[in-house]
């Protein structure tokens, strides 16, 4: 131990003497070290880290398929009937539960806050086996029609919200305008990790579950065979057994269903099981993964300029080691000695790392998108600083392993039987240092041209062609209160009120309703029959439903193809517009106007198409819209809506007139959210700006340390060849000369370790095609662009170096002789 600590204090004592190079290195593996530790946290905590339920790996997401939909729908969430059945004949499965996410008004009187609330079978506590702290679970029975008002709260609400109070069982709260009465409060630990399909149309992914509630079927959910595919599923499997013998098991009982179906509804039945970590993760993987490599990259590009500062220091002690070597040191404790500088440096970068790391946590979650963010906050803790840990000690052995060598091969006799002031660097050593500068850029390069290829992707799909206009449009998400507007006429009653109110606003162009915002979601899919067609409800085509009013087209500019928009006349009227897609599929090569449809199934009059809108892309920008049917408000409109209004004002000046508006038609309706609409368009690419604006931070720190690389090794070479560069000049060298010969010395291995980050990039190309919106992964114009700005980095390092290079005194160098 105490030869330890004297190791420790000769190197801290030597790296006094060179506090440039000291901080200079320890900032650099701070700065690999904090952000590699910081998304390795984060690829741990989404990938790897088991969720904080008891046996997660028995944890399973169920979905339901059906063959004849396969090619649009792959997977489908859970049929209620189809869950029942699961229910009551599974064998391998413990317990299992459905749920679905909503977003409700909490409270009465003005303003009500806005909660996010799941309701769930009684078997969520089962599954999750996790029980509340405080209080009781719901029962099978509060989970019938007429008996379920009863919630239990999370912690985070009952302490924001109720202050924590001790005797809130018993206790009634408003929700949706009924009262439920507090039954239990979940322990602070718990917490629901909501996938995607989790999510109904008006809940917000930003923010976490704060109650449950209990599901209730009623005898027309339980009754529906072939459709509603409504609810997230999980299940619990029982000890010893797999997922894939309970997928047989479901798949069997999936079978018999599909044997008892009508034979207008038949449908080839089957199930999907997937790990419910697996599923929560989803397409995210790759983008992680990704990030986890370029910022690997970040942390080696700095490791490889510590080892080309150590190679420089190590030359410059040729003469001390080869002493050291001539008195009797061993090899083993010359590079032992040789290990301290780096051995400190680690451990100083890796103490200032953690600090980093900790310090990008909170700003990291700020900008986590609602994907990743299923979990909960980030922190470090001791997989993190592991991670921190190991990446020193990684670091230590990589910068000063081979200096350490180099310098524990010093001969003695060679050294000292030159002059010290004509000592230089061997060929070997130069060749080691230049092959580093150009690995180095060689990662540079890649970690460019890939932020080049995710950056040009975002680009695109924000400029594509959207088909709407996102200007000037404010966007208001309201949420009736179900008590006070049970019915679709005080529903529409409401709605038509509050459009009405908002035209007569000032600056006001036009304004409008839809069940979803554009690139906010889906929630209405449905079949649709033409009269005339006899096929099996399984072979209708499949159309995206969304019920809107009059004003919406006007409001996102959706132009009209044929016939006429939706009007107050209408009012009343079975009509419908649909688009493009819709018209080419059901009526090839014929005009649609005036031509009528059923939804397959029901009973009610036919819709007759009074008008065709452009395709566009409101459900996701990467791709156009399946075939669309807009409805009209009075035909069905929910609790919950979008409300969209066109202003020749600034959006932003116009959300709070648009709050009081609809507050001024019934204070009691929660408004949880006002924004423009080109704030919801960049949500729906939240991901994609995440993984970009971190790319791009990485590539620019490895940019900066590959010039910083080069630099350092221009530098030490041109103080090597001080004497050599002054003899040419004394001989006619001109200053051009010199430039010349130091930019070909630092050009040249950053040209060839550019072409091998291009060539990299290219052959690891596939990783990040799944991630590309209309950008070829092997696009030639972004790879000249990676090298353009890669050589423009190094040409910069370079000219410091040449112009103190091409100032060099002839005499002066030449008296040194």
């Amino acid at each position: 131990m105490r030869s330890l600590w004297l190791d420790i204090r000769y190197a801290l004592r030597h790296l006094r003497r060179s506090p440039g190079f000291s901080a200079t290195a320890v900032l650099t593996l701070a700065l690999g070290i904090g952000a590699t530790t910081a998304i390795f946290t984060l690829v741990y905590d989404v990938m790897l880290r088991p969720l904080p339920f008891t046996h997660p790996d028995r944890l399973v997401v169920i979905e339901e398929r059906v063959a004849e939909f396969h090619d649009i729908y792959p997977e489908l969430p859970v049929n209620a009937n189809h869950f029942v059945n699961w229910q009551r004949n599974s064998h391998t499965i413990q317990s299992m539960v459905v749920m679905k996410k909503d977003s409700m008004p909490m409270g009465a009187g003005d303003h009500p806050l806005q909660v996010n609330v799941v309701r769930a079978t009684p078997g969520i506590f089962s599954v999750l086996d996790a029980q509340p702290r405080i209080g009781r679970a719901f029962t099978d029975e509060e989970a019938q029609p007429g008996h379920d008002r009863v919630a239990v709260l999370m912690d985070g609400l009952w302490r924001a919200e109720f202050h924590s109070d001790p005797d809130i069982l018993g206790k009634t709260i408003t929700l949706n305008g009924f009262p439920f009465t507090v039954i239990g409060v979940m322990p602070g630990w718990f917490r629901v990790p909501v996938a995607e399909t989790i999510s109904g149309p008006g809940s917000n992914r930003a923010h976490p579950v704060e109650a449950l509630v209990p599901l209730a079927f009623s005898s027309e959910q339980l009754q529906e065979v072939m459709g509603d595919f409504n609810y997230f599923g999980l299940g619990r499997l029982k000890p010893g057994l797999s997922a894939a013998q309970a997928n047989a098991e479901i798949d069997a009982l999936q079978h018999t269903i599909s044997a008892g179906l009508p034979a207008d509804a038949k449908g080839t039945l089957s199930a999907r099981l997937t790990p419910f970590q697996e599923a929560l993760v989803g397409p995210n993987r790759e983008p992680l993964l990704i990030l986890l490599a370029a910022v690997a990259g970040l942390l080696l590009v700095g490791c490889i300029n510590i080892a080309n500062l150590l190679l420089a220091r190590a030359t410059g002690r040729r003469q001390q080691m080869a002493v050291t070597a001539a008195l009797g040191a061993s090899r083993l404790q010359m590079l032992r000695t040789a290990m301290r500088e780096p051995m400190v440096l680690a451990m100083a970068g890796g103490a200032l790392g953690i600090l980093l790391a900790a310090a990008l946590m909170p700003l990291m979650q700020r900008y986590l998108p609602p994907a990743l963010d299923f979990r909960g906050p980030l922190h470090l803790d001791w997989a993190g600083a592991f991670c921190a840990l190991l990446l020193a000690v990684a670091a230590t052995l990589f910068a000063g392993a081979v200096p350490a060598w180099l310098g524990s091969r010093t001969q003695p006799h060679d050294v000292l039987c030159s002059e010290s002031r004509l000592a230089t660097e061997s060929h070997g050593g130069k060749r080691m240092r230049r092959a580093l500068v150009a690995v180095e850029v060689a990662v540079s390069v890649a970690l460019v041209l890939t932020t080049g290829l995710l950056t040009t992707s975002l680009i695109k799909l924000l400029r594509v062609d959207r088909g709407f206009d996102a200007d000037r449009i404010v966007t208001a998400a309201v949420d009736l209160p179900t008590r006070s507007y049970s019915d679709l006429q005080h529903r529409a009653e409401f709605y038509r009120e509050v459009l009405d109110r908002l035209r007569r606003l000032p600056g006001v162009e036009a304004a409008g309703l839809t069940s979803q915002l554009p690139l906010a979601g889906d929630q209405w899919i449905d079949l649709v029959r033409v009269p005339g067609d006899n096929r099996p409800f399984t072979q209708l085509p499949t159309e995206h439903f969304r019920w809107i009013s009059p004003g919406y087209f006007e409001a996102i500019r959706l132009p009209l193809i044929a016939g006429r928009l939706l009007s107050a006349s209408d009012e009343g009227k079975h009509v419908a517009l649909i688009s493009e897609l819709t018209a080419r599929t059901l009526w090839p090569g014929t005009n649609p106007v005036g031509r009528q449809f059923n939804r397959a199934g029901q009973l009610d009059e036919p819709f007759t198409v009074i008008g065709v809108v452009r395709d566009a892309r409101t459900i996701s920008l990467a791709h156009e819209d399946p075939m669309m049917v807009y409805m009209p408000y009075w035909y069905r409109c929910d609790s919950g809506g979008g409300i969209l209004v066109r202003t020749r004002q600034d959006p932003a000046t116009m959300a709070d007139a648009v709050r009081k508006t609809i507050w001024s038609v019934n204070p009691d309706v929660s408004v949880p959210a006002v924004r423009t609409l080109g704030g919801v368009v960049a949500d729906s690419v939240a991901n994609q700006r995440f993984e970009m604006d971190l790319l791009l931070l990485f590539a620019a720190s490895a940019l900066f340390l590959a010039g910083l690389g080069i630099y350092g090794v221009l530098t030490y070479s041109v103080a090597q060849r001080h004497r050599e560069i002054g003899l040419r000049m004394a001989l006619g060298a001109q200053r051009a000369n010199v430039y010349r010969l130091v930019l070909r010395d630092g050009l040249l291995p950053a040209a060839a370790g550019a072409v091998a980050g291009v060539a990299f990039a290219f052959a690891s190309a596939r990783l990040v095609s799944s991630l590309l919106f209309e950008v070829n992964p092997y696009d030639p114009a972004l790879a000249a662009g990676a090298v353009f700005v890669l050589l423009v980095v190094g040409t910069i390092a370079c000219l410091l170096p040449a112009r103190r290079a091409a100032s060099i005194d002839p005499m002066q160098a030449l008296r040194t002789e």
